[in-house]
């Protein structure tokens, strides 16, 4: 009995020896096969490749392959803009913050005239001629003007009146040009012609100038001024008020022979200086 299933199992032995052989051969044979189509499928695709959309049944040139198109599916999250809501606000206010500082910058700001209202002697000798009741000096006042802009200003003109009373002593322009920087102050300065005469009604003034008591002297008058200046591209105009004391007595002997001509008006261009402080020295 046991010789039978020995018997048997060589017999079964050699069936699956046998199939394995036929198996392996067939594996080869098979890929011998493939081999060869895959060859011959080469050939037959020379100067185009396969279509990668079309599953295999298709093929395209190969200098066409790079000018694919790839197709998209509108469900597709690369097809959907992200932080779209961020970059808007973003924009929206970086564009807020520049108009805004744009306006605060170049919104245009007053320009301040102020004086420390000095104590004016005459410029020069002083001419008198008591006799015809005629008294003519020559003073040089003084402002200051404050720029409050973020932007530069141009002084073009500045005019300045002299008055006692309602009697107009002087009338006097300077025409100088001055650019105070922005933020900053400047000095200007302005000369006038002063008369004293009977037509202004200070004629009688003459003799009290040949004394050097001050008080018999001085003279308390108003000036005037209007300053024109300009500021992009616009011209502009500040005015400013004071009263100032002023003296007709020069050390400078006096001269007793007036000038054949008695100008009331001038116009001059006095050297002006401009400051950076912002602070005001007494006079």
């Amino acid at each position: 009995m046991s010789t039978r299933n020995s018997r048997e199992v060589n017999g079964l032995l050699s069936v699956s020896q046998r199939n394995g052989y036929d198996s392996i051969s067939s594996v080869v044979a098979n890929d011998e096969s493939d081999d060869d189509a895959g060859s011959v499928y080469t050939e037959l695709l020379q100067g185009s490749v396969p279509c990668p959309s079309c599953k295999g049944l298709g093929n395209i040139p190969k200098e066409q392959e790079g000018q694919l198109v790839a197709l998209i599916p509108m469900k597709d999250k690369r097809l959907r803009p992200r932080r779209t809501y961020i970059w808007v606000c973003l924009a929206v206010v970086v564009c807020l913050t520049a108009a805004g500082l744009l306006m605060f910058f170049m919104f245009p700001r007053g320009v301040e005239m102020t004086s420390t209202k000095p104590y004016l002697n005459p410029v020069g000798p002083v001419y008198i001629n008591v006799s015809e009741q005629y008294v003519y000096f020559t003073i040089q006042n003084r402002f200051n003007i404050t720029n409050h802009n973020f932007l530069s200003i141009k002084i073009t003109s500045v005019s300045m009146n002299i008055l006692f009373d309602t009697q107009v002593l002087s009338e006097s322009k300077n025409v100088s040009k001055l650019e105070v920087s922005m933020r900053s102050d400047g000095v200007y300065y302005v000369e006038a012609n002063v008369t004293l005469d009977k037509d202004n009604q200070m004629g009688y003034r003459a003799q009290s100038c040949l004394e050097p008591v001050r008080w018999a002297h001085e003279l308390v008058l108003m000036f005037e001024f209007n300053c024109n200046y300009e500021v992009l591209g616009r011209t502009e105009q500040a005015t400013l008020q004071t009263f100032q004391f002023v003296s007709c007595y020069s050390p400078i002997k006096p001269s007793t022979i007036g000038p054949t001509k008695k100008p009331t008006t001038t116009t001059n261009s006095t050297t002006t200086t401009t400051t950076r402080t912002t602070t005001q020295q007494p006079p």
